[in-house]
Formats: C-alpha cells, sequence, structure tokens
C-alpha cells in the first residue's frame, strides 16, 4: 500500500515559532548529529532498527537533497537535538518535506508546527512551485500538522487501496472538516 501523499501551493504561511529558547540548527556532518538523526527517528518516523545504513540512503543520497542546506535540526532550552526535518527543492521546482521526526517527550509543544512553518518558509525563498509530503495514514498528529499548515490529500492510483476512502477515514479520526482532495493522473 502506498503512502498518502498531500500537496501545499504558495500561499502566505502561517508563521509558528518554537518554545522559547529553543533554535534551529543545520546539519554539519558530524557524528553526533548522525547519532542524533538516527534516535530521534528511531522514535516514530523509521522504527528502532534505523542505523547510519538509513541515514546515508535517507539523506547523503537521497535525490537532489544537500544536507548542509536541507536538513535541520531544533535543538532545546538545554541545547539537546530534539526534533528533525529536511526540506528539499527538487531540480523541477517542486518542494519536498522529508523525514520529520521528533522525541517523545517534544510532542504536543508545537514544534511540529514550527518546523512545517520553517520549512515552507524554506521554500518561499528558493521558490518552489508547490511543496509535497508523503506520510502514512496512522501518523494521525503529523497528519493533523500538515493539514493545518494548508496541504491537502491528494488522490492518486494505488492498486492496493482506495486512496478517497483512506483519505476519508483519516479526516474522519481526526474529526477534520472536509477538505478538498487533489486529484492527481
Amino acid at each position: 500500500m502506498k503512502q498518502l501523499k498531500m500537496i501545499r501551493y504558495r500561499a502566505p504561511i502561517c508563521k509558528r515559532a518554537l518554545p522559547e529558547g529553543w533554535r534551529y540548527e543545520l546539519y554539519h556532518g558530524t557524528r553526533e548529529e548522525i547519532a542524533d538523526w538516527i534516535e530521534i527517528c528511531k522514535n516514530g518516523l523509521f522504527g528502532p532498527n534505523l542505523n547510519e545504513e538509513a541515514f546515508g540512503k535517507y539523506i547523503l543520497r537521497w535525490r537532489d537533497l544537500v544536507p548542509e542546506k536541507d536538513l535541520f535540526f531544533v535543538v532545546n532550552a538545554e541545547g539537546m537535538r530534539v526534533a528533525t526535518i529536511a526540506y528539499v527543492r527538487y531540480a523541477d521546482g517542486t518542494g519536498y518535506v522529508h523525514c520529520v521526526g521528533s522525541l517523545p517527550e517534544t510532542r504536543g509543544k508545537g514544534v511540529g508546527h514550527a518546523m512545517i512553518s520553517h520549512a515552507l518558509e524554506m521554500g518561499e525563498e528558493r521558490e518552489v512551485s508547490h511543496t509535497v509530503l508523503t506520510t502514512d495514514d496512522f501518523r494521525l498528529a503529523a497528519i493533523k500538522t500538515y493539514l493545518d499548515a494548508g496541504f491537502l490529500p491528494v488522490l492518486y492510483h494505488d492498486p492496493d487501496s482506495d486512496m478517497g476512502a483512506r483519505w476519508d477515514k483519516v479526516l474522519a479520526e481526526l474529526h477534520y472538516r472536509q477538505v478538498e482532495y487533489i486529484v492527481e493522473e
């Protein structure tokens, strides 16, 4: 079964701030940063068996991703990296939100909303035409964050599932108002 897809066309961004004393930090290529990325992402994004090989696959060798400008962390007031996100500008002008993750103790503090807002601002600076992302049906909190940021569900062909029924179920579980679906041929 394919992941759910969402798209956000260029529009004003609802800017969200990190908690007081928290900051963004770009990736600089250190082993400590790789270890922190693995720890953050194994707590929900990829599961407990995540390793450096996955960092290579999903970050270092991801199409058009330049880690030193596309991958960033959220650092809490104590100086600990607690969340991560990558924002890629593909050669065709499309933006892509990639590998969003946070430590469990960070959730519920508005960090996801702030990271998405920050990523969309990066897209504006890079003059993307639109931004896309993919996610899983069970990531309800993340999907709500994306919907709140203006992303719309995309209906596209999946021979293993009915994309419309899946989106209807997700929106019902979120008690989210009906949204426009984008149909992709």
